[in-house]
């Protein structure tokens, strides 16, 4: 992503993105005739490995290193894996940071 200071310790950033599927788990919970039953499993085979998608975001720095942050990415590839369905699964994230620099 490209930075660019827009006045002293502002910014602005824009710029593709790559992301890589590191594991997948689905919890579910069901119920029904007294019983409840809960587990989770991998999902992480009917997933892409990798996606592709376009963030923008803002930071300030101050002066004493302190620093923070806020982006927001759109995923712009489909992630599932089964492509032949009528529907695309997609990434959006919100991120916030707070960091410092010394």
């Amino acid at each position: 992503m490209a930075k660019y200071y827009v006045a002293e310790g502002f910014s602005i950033e824009a710029g593709p993105q790559v992301g890589f599927l590191m594991s997948a788990n689905a919890e579910y919970e069901a119920s029904g005739g007294g019983e409840s039953e809960s587990d989770d499993e991998d999902v992480k085979d009917d997933f892409k490995g990798i996606d592709f998608g376009f963030g923008i975001g803002v930071g300030y720095k101050m002066d004493s290193g302190l620093n923070f942050a806020a982006r927001y990415s759109l995923g712009l590839s489909n992630i599932a894996e089964d492509d032949e369905d009528d529907f695309s699964i997609q990434n959006n994230v919100m991120q916030i940071s707070v960091g410092y620099m010394f």
